[in-house]
Formats: C-alpha cells, structure tokens, sequence
C-alpha cells in the first residue's frame, strides 16, 4: 500500500476521533451543570424543630364561663381541662353560617354564656380546622378573635365576633343542648377555675382580668440552634455566601444580594429583591396563613421542647407587606417578654420570603426551683392603671 494511502487513513482516523470526542464533551456539559447546582441546593431542616398542624398553633388565651349564678366570670386553668374542652370543640358540627352587622355588643347582656378568646383576628377559613364542617358548607369571609356560645337565645347559637368590626359571623350546631352540658360538665370539673375582674375595652368588648396570678420566676437550660442550617435553607448558593463582622459585633452573612444578620440571639433575614409586594395577586388571610405555616413547616421551624410550643399570634396585610408572626408559650401561655427570643416573624411577598426572623435560642428542661415574683399588679391594679389620667388606650385594645 502507497505510503501516501496509509498517510491519509490515519489522518482520518485522527479527525474522526477528535469529533467523536468533541461531540461526547459537548452532550455531556448540562448534565454537568445539573449536577453542580444540585449539589449546591441544600434541603435543610433545623436540629430540634418540629412541624405543626394549624390547628396546633390556634389555641385560646382565655376560656370563660358565664353564669347566672355565679359572681364573676370563670376560666379554665389546668391543661388536662383545656385539652378536654378542645376537644368537645372539635367534635362540634357546624352548619348554617351567615353574616349580620352588631352595632351594640348585645351578647354582653346574655348573663349564661361561654366565650373563647383568641390572642389575634382570625380568618373565617380556619373555622374547618377548629370544628367539624362539611367541606362543602359556606362559610363568610371575615376575621374573628372570640366565639360566644350562647344558651337559650332566640335566634343565635354560635357567634364569631371581631372586636374591631360591626360584621359577626353566625352559626348553628347540631346537638348544641348536649354540646353546652358538656362544656358545663368540663368548667365543673376544674377544681379550682380562674375568676375574672372585666375591664371594657376601647369598643366595649370585654377584657378579662384573673383576680389572683400565681406566677414564679424559673430557670431553663438552653441549646442555641445551628446557624449554618439557616445559610443552607434561605440563600439559594450558600457555597457562595461570605460573612463579616459588623461594628456591633453582628456577624452579617451575603450572598451579594441576600443578607442574614446574626446577632447570638437571633437570625433576620433579607431579601432585597422581593421588597415590592405584588397588589395584583394579593392572597387572603387565610391563603397566607397556610402559605407561611407550610413554609415553616418544611424546614421544621417550630422549635421548642415541651411544655414550650408556640401559638400563631398575628396575621397582619398591609399595602406594604403580609406579615405572620408565632408566640413561644408556656404550658399554652404566650410569653411577649424579650421577642428576640420568643417571636418567629416571617414577611411572605409575592410566594416567597421576603424577611423572615427566628430566635437562636431553644429553651429545653428547667433547671432548679422557681421562685416568687412580686412585682405583677393584680386585677384592680391594672384596672386602676387603665383609668388613670396618664394611661392613653391605644386605638383598638384586645380583648385579653
């Protein structure tokens, strides 16, 4: 064979091969890429935390009983009865809603009565997750924080009142009779109830004052939460975010456009670009509500030890801003001292986070005897403080 033949037969082969090659290096770059940006997103969770159910965080700060033949309102006090009568509430069946406007606040006047209290407006939607209703049956829009159960009325039943609105939700139950001898049977039960002092608030609802409180200071270890996990979860590239300290001594996390500050008692997070809140697509309150507890749901964001837990304590919508905010508590009391350490506050714009907060700190067993506090007022003082010259109530004052 001709030196030239064998020249040329190698020479393509050459050229075969180097486009066989180029050709595999090419289809091989996306699954490349694909593997690199999987490998950067990390489904995180935090060490401790839990998920909670809605109706989990919706939980009573009061439960009153009002008789006849009583002197004052009473309350419920052990956790046993709270429970108990949690559950008789679940179990009721509704039906029957409608909407009328309450210009005077006439079920005051209804001298046997249970009442329950929320700690914030709730929307209509989550009546399905704290009774039992058909998922067919119509329920209004509107907020409430107090569910009324009145016995022997005419017309009513149930009622779902907003201290700050005119607008009441009404419904019926089925075997209400049986229902409301059970709900006395749970208040009879608790040996030694709480007894209230009523103060009217700024609208003329009533805020309900224990006579005597009984509280200790205690001691509780602590663990603090991993701030890595937090990188990991809200910055999209956490291979790339960078830290530095500030003159505060906060340590500041970035990722050239997000930004996380830590301050050894809690994280804030930012994302600047989701500020400008889309009015166009504004999700109700309850849509929001389930939004954000998904969100934090995911990454088991609720974290305590028991007896602590949290409860929703706000839904607040602004032309600038959805907002949702959780209340660590205390054998189910809501603790408002120093929210660094006991508030989870998320902005939810547009589908996503905007901002969103949560303590460093998670409180576990407690450690050695509480001890007395002196220096919480009681009923008829705060009710003299309330009255006072210089105390100015602000424009809408809860119910609790």
């Amino acid at each position: 064979m001709p030196i030239e033949h064998i020249k040329s037969f190698i020479l393509i082969l050459l050229i075969t091969s180097s486009l066989v090659l180029t050709f595999a290096l090419w289809s091989d770059q996306p699954n490349y890429q694909m593997q690199t940006e999987q490998e950067d997103l990390i489904d995180a969770e935090l060490d401790g935390g839990v998920r909670l159910t809605r109706p989990e965080v919706i939980k009573p700060v009061e439960m009153i009983r009002h008789d006849e033949r009583l002197d004052e309102p009473v309350g419920l006090k052990s956790t046993e009865r709270m429970t108990r009568f949690n559950e008789a509430l679940a179990n009721l069946s509704l039906y029957n809603f409608s909407k009328i406007t309450m210009n005077e606040l006439w079920y005051k006047d209804e001298r046997n009565r249970f009442e329950i209290v929320y700690q914030t407006a709730l929307p209509s939607g989550v009546i399905m997750d704290l009774f039992n209703v058909d998922a067919e049956t119509y329920i209004p829009t509107g907020d409430f924080n107090r569910i009324v159960f009145l016995e022997g009325h005419d017309l009513y039943q149930i009622l779902f009142v907003n201290d700050a609105d005119d607008e009441v939700i009404v419904a019926n139950a089925q075997n209400y009779t049986q229902n409301l001898a059970l709900f006395t049977q749970v208040f009879n039960a608790e040996e030694s109830p709480n007894r209230y002092l009523t103060f009217e608030g700024t609208r003329g609802s009533l805020i309900y004052l224990p006579e005597t409180v009984t509280k200790q200071t205690k001691l509780f270890a602590y663990t603090e939460l991993n701030q890595e996990d937090f990188i990991n979860l809200l910055f999209s590239k956490p291979s790339i975010v960078r830290s530095a300290y500030t003159y505060g001594g906060d340590t500041n996390y970035i990722d050239g456009t997000r930004e996380m500050i830590v301050d050894g008692r809690g994280i804030e997070f930012t994302d600047p670009t989701n500020e400008p809140l889309d009015q166009s697509e504004r999700l109700s309150s309850n849509q929001l509500f389930e939004e954000v507890q998904s969100f934090i749901n995911t990454h088991l964001g609720f974290t305590f030890k028991e007896p602590f837990g949290y409860q929703l304590s706000g839904i607040n919508q602004t032309a600038a801003t959805n907002e949702v905010t959780y209340t660590l508590t205390y054998q189910e009391t809501p603790i408002f001292y120093d929210r660094d350490l006991t508030e989870i506050m998320v902005r939810w714009h547009n589908d996503s986070i905007y901002q969103y907060y949560h303590p460093l700190i998670m409180m576990l067993d407690q450690r050695g005897i509480g001890q007395d506090t002196t220096n919480i007022p009681n009923a008829e003082e705060v009710i003299e403080i309330l009255n006072g010259p210089n105390y100015q109530a602000p424009p809408f004052m809860t119910s609790y």
